[in-house]
């Protein structure tokens, strides 16, 4: 469990105005608190931040919630501050984070203390050349100089696990998009991969004259449990890819959140708040105003390797545990 700390300057105005103006302090606090919800997303190009604003915006209000989206560096990141970083609970990560994990840390504390509200939706991956390289499919990267996303982000993740899985070495280089982008176009790079939900703003950006093409990656059963088979197509990115489609690999984009609060406490009464006001308002999700990914959408989907936050899954089930409107009445019924 996290520790939270009261900053010295409480104790020195106890001692010199008393304990009223204190308490009345912490009052405003734990209201201003009781139903906020920190959640990390993406780079502000990606998807995830698009995801977590539409979760902003339709379920802010709900039983008193009021969900803060943040920018985040990507989904090993994101697993480190829902653990370490104060006022960060929930996350969108990639499902492949945990198989890292277990491959690396088989004793990590997020082995224990990460659920999952629900899956979101599926990312591709992209691997991005020159439109003159002699790059045409993914076992042709063998010794070739490829970008593979920022340290501690889920492209660097996914492109560490599959290259792995493959058999394929690469000289890796950890760069964010766009400066992988910049050496890619300048020679430096040969390729570069990025894992997003198509289409994405960053590859979308990309026009015909900057001379790139996207190449497929075929599934393979070295990749099963972890990955699924997936396509991106010349309407997501027309300047990227000439035939109808090529085929690539997908990972699942899940709603992860620290799971490690008493079960009377107001922090877990407001993840099941937060839990019923998804299944209530998921018609809300696939308005045009929303990202395209939304309608990927089912909460009951599960995801292999990852344990699901009990209450949602009671919900899913049909159990009525939430029983009145606010937190409060949530957490008198725990």
């Amino acid at each position: 469990m996290r520790i939270w700390r009261f900053p010295t300057l409480a104790i020195l105005l106890c001692a010199t105005f008393g304990t009223g103006p204190i308490q009345a302090q912490q009052s405003q606090i734990y209201e201003a608190n009781k139903g906020r919800i920190g959640l990390m997303t993406g780079s502000a190009t990606g998807t995830y931040v698009k995801i977590g604003a539409d979760l902003a915006s339709v379920l802010d209000g709900k039983y008193g919630l009021r969900i803060i989206p943040m920018l985040g560096r990507g989904s090993q990141s994101n697993i480190k501050d829902m653990l370490y970083l104060q006022a960060v609970d929930m996350g969108l990560v990639q499902s492949d984070v945990l198989a890292q994990i277990r491959l690396t840390d088989p004793y990590n504390e997020a082995l224990l203390k990460i659920s999952y509200i629900s899956k979101i939706y599926n990312e591709e991956l992209h691997i991005l050349t020159k439109r003159d390289s002699s790059i045409q499919s993914f076992t042709d990267l063998q010794g070739k100089r490829v970008g593979t996303g920022g340290s501690g982000s889920g492209a660097e993740l996914t492109a560490q696990l599959v290259l792995k899985f493959m058999d394929i070495d690469v000289k890796e280089k950890n760069l964010h998009n766009i400066d992988a982008l910049e050496e890619l176009k300048s020679g430096e790079l040969d390729a570069m991969m990025f894992v997003a939900g198509k289409p994405t703003a960053f590859a979308s950006s990309i026009s015909r004259a900057d001379n790139l093409r996207l190449i497929p990656v075929p599934y393979s059963d070295l990749l099963t449990g972890i990955y699924q088979p997936a396509q991106i197509t010349s309407h997501d990115y027309p300047a990227l890819i000439d035939s109808k489609f090529i085929e690539t690999i997908s990972v699942g984009a899940i709603l992860a959140v620290y799971d490690d609060h008493a079960k009377n406490s107001n922090r877990y009464a407001t993840f099941i708040a937060f839990s019923k006001a998804l299944l209530d308002n998921q018609v809300m999700f696939t308005k045009s105003a929303r990202h395209e990914k939304w309608l990927e959408f089912d909460p009951r989907n599960e995801v292999p390797g990852w344990r699901r936050f009990e209450p949602m899954q009671k919900l899913l089930a049909g159990e009525d545990i939430v029983k009145g409107n606010t937190i409060e009445d949530i957490m008198k019924n725990q």
